[in-house]
């Protein structure tokens, strides 16, 4: 059972909440526009309201863009050229956005916002959403068109940020939360579907819960005197009676 469109998008911004590296990002994202003071916000903004300001602008564009461009995205992959998807689902929120900095302004400078502004504005957000969607999905490529070496199939259920080689995958009621090198995102889908869609990493189902890539292993160790995997980010996945000989077959003795 796959995710909607609109319960994908919702799950990807579910999974950056959880993402301090996202978190990380925007803030220093809103640090240097705040300290740099483009368009004219230096002249006209000491430095504490212009951190205020742009903190504002970067966080709520980004949210979002993010939300907007996923559903989007999303509905025009099965139809597109996937390209041709991320430049419209980049390009179709510009607007949206443009008003949002729109009432921004208004807010903290004040009405006077004319006609040409908004249109400008609207240039500004239209182009620079359409490009860091296309970017993202330029540099999404494999870098090697051999199969062999192409990405697991399960990643392209999550969102762009959590893209990465695969850790591991664990049951989180209806859902399965898969975490990547570079964080976790939930996919509402049975955890044997996920598993046919990890190949061609190597990996092994340990419990009727969880799933771990094989080069994420640390070492084997015990939880509340129970056998269990160390991974390479810290965390313990337990090991369950049914799956121990596989896990001792494949060198690591509980």
């Amino acid at each position: 059972m796959n995710d909607s469109p609109l319960q994908s998008t919702l799950r990807e911004l579910q999974g950056l909440a959880r993402d301090a590296r996202f978190w990380t990002v925007l803030g220093v994202i809103a640090l240097i526009v705040g300290l740099v003071g483009p368009f004219g916000t230096y002249q006209v903004l000491a430095v504490a309201p212009r951190l205020a300001y742009w903190g504002v602008v970067v966080l709520g564009t980004a949210l979002t863009g993010t939300l907007v461009v996923g559903f989007i995205e999303r509905l025009a992959r099965p139809r597109l050229n996937k390209y041709l998807a991320a430049l419209l689902a980049g390009a179709l929120p510009g607007p949206l956005l443009a008003a949002m900095v729109a009432l921004i302004n208004i807010a903290v400078f004040g009405p006077g916002v004319t006609s040409f502004d908004l249109l400008t504005l609207g240039v500004y957000c239209t182009l620079i959403s359409a490009a860091v969607t296309l970017v993202s999905a330029v540099l999404e490529r494999p870098a090697q068109p051999d199969p062999a070496h192409a990405p697991p199939a399960l990643l392209e259920r999550l969102p762009r940020p959590q893209r990465g080689p695969l850790r591991r995958i664990s049951v989180a009621d209806h859902y399965v939360e898969v975490t990547t090198d570079k964080g976790s995102s939930l996919v509402l889908m049975r955890l044997s579907d996920a598993i046919k869609e990890t190949a061609p990493i190597e990996g092994l189902q340990v419990h009727r819960s969880h799933w771990v890539a094989l080069d994420a292993v640390r070492r084997s160790t015990r939880q509340n005197g129970r056998p269990a995997l160390e991974l390479d980010d810290g965390s313990i996945v337990p090991v369950s009676r049914t799956y121990l000989a596989a896990v001792r077959a494949a060198g690591f003795p509980a």
